[in-house]
């Protein structure tokens, strides 16, 4: 498997280094990381994933998602959440997510739902 480069958004500073392991066992290696949307910076980095925690943003994940896609229509959108509302889910796919991944799942788990969002993610093919 071919190492993606990948733009991190977390708030929480402190999961960071927890999130750069996760993304290395998927085949991605983190190039960037920042704590709110910053177009700016994603486009100029052109990563081939963004990892996003949606469960940080006032106006909502699927907005967050929105302004993600304005950036960039071509890098895989991975967004990061607890919430197990299925509606939510829907929005967030809707709105521009290429996988929805559950905090709630152990580290096996997100790293299997990211190489599986990765294969099929149109930047990842």
């Amino acid at each position: 498997m071919a190492i993606l480069s990948a733009y991190v958004i977390e708030p929480q500073v402190v999961f960071l280094a927890y999130l750069r392991q996760i993304l290395a066992e998927a085949g991605l290696t983190v190039v960037a990381t920042s704590n709110q949307i910053d177009g700016r910076d994603i486009a100029a980095h052109d990563p081939a994933a963004i990892f996003v925690d949606l469960d940080f943003f006032d106006r909502g994940g699927p907005n967050a998602l929105c302004k993600i896609r304005q950036v960039t229509r071509s890098a895989a959108v991975i967004a990061f959440s607890g919430s197990d509302d299925p509606t939510y889910a829907a929005s967030c796919y809707i709105s521009g997510a290429d996988a929805l991944i559950s905090k709630r799942d152990g580290e096996e788990s997100v790293v299997s739902s990211l190489r599986q969002a990765l294969a099929v993610a149109p930047s990842a093919n």
